[in-house]
């Protein structure tokens, strides 16, 4: 994608997202369709905009669900705050953090160019993850299908594709992109067990409490 200041939001908007779309499509020349500029960089962080309405329509799909099937206990523990806090956190809080990891790691030159890739990647794999949720959710098909159907879906949208753009991005090895994503996920969890903590305190009480339950 060339850098043209001139675009006007809207189609630089759809222009990445269609970017993005090359590398779920596992394109291995995706990153020569991303604007790689610096004001590029700072453009691409547009995607946490992009998401909201998939965290709208995923919010209020899931309130609906714990209304109708969760006693008023469950409903008033279930962690909403963090999960909006964690959205809007979670692009900012990772290119902060891969700053110095890709330093440490010496790859620091593709740092800008992968992080690019990256948010314009989740954007478009939030949504798409937003709306299958919602439709396997929603009846169509049985609980047992429908989640053997989203952990397919989720393994390939989170898991193979996030390595897949870390390995295009950053230009390394499929060994190293593992490393990188296993990273990053820990990141994130240990991103949102954090805001538990601090904005929904019941439900992390809950989840520690089952965990000091399992079985040995």
């Amino acid at each position: 994608m060339s850098n043209d200041n001139q675009i006007t939001i809207v189609p630089y908007i759809q222009y990445s997202l269609k970017a993005a779309l090359k590398l779920v499509k596992l394109n291995p020349n995706s990153m020569e369709y991303f604007d790689l500029s610096s004001d590029g960089f700072w453009k691409s962080f547009l995607a946490i905009a992009v998401m909201v309405p998939g965290l709208i329509l995923v919010s209020v799909f899931q309130y609906q669900g714990i209304v109708d099937g969760a006693s008023p206990d469950e409903t008033l523990a279930y962690p909403f705050l963090s999960n909006v806090v964690f959205f809007f956190l979670a692009l900012p809080f990772t290119a902060f953090v891969m700053a110095y990891f890709t330093k440490f790691m010496k790859i620091e030159q593709h740092y800008a160019p992968m992080v690019v890739a990256y948010n314009w990647m989740s954007a478009l794999v939030y949504l798409i993850m937003a709306v299958m949720t919602v439709i396997l959710g929603s009846g169509l098909f049985s609980n047992n299908i429908s989640g053997i159907i989203l952990t397919v879906i989720g393994f390939y949208f989170s898991i193979y594709i996030h390595w897949f753009t870390f390995k295009v991005g950053l230009q390394i090895s499929g060994a190293l992109a593992i490393g990188v994503l296993i990273f990053v996920k820990l990141l994130d969890a240990s991103l949102i067990v954090i805001l538990f903590k601090i904005f929904d305190p019941e439900y992390f009480e809950m989840i520690m409490q089952a965990f000091n339950t399992q079985p040995s």
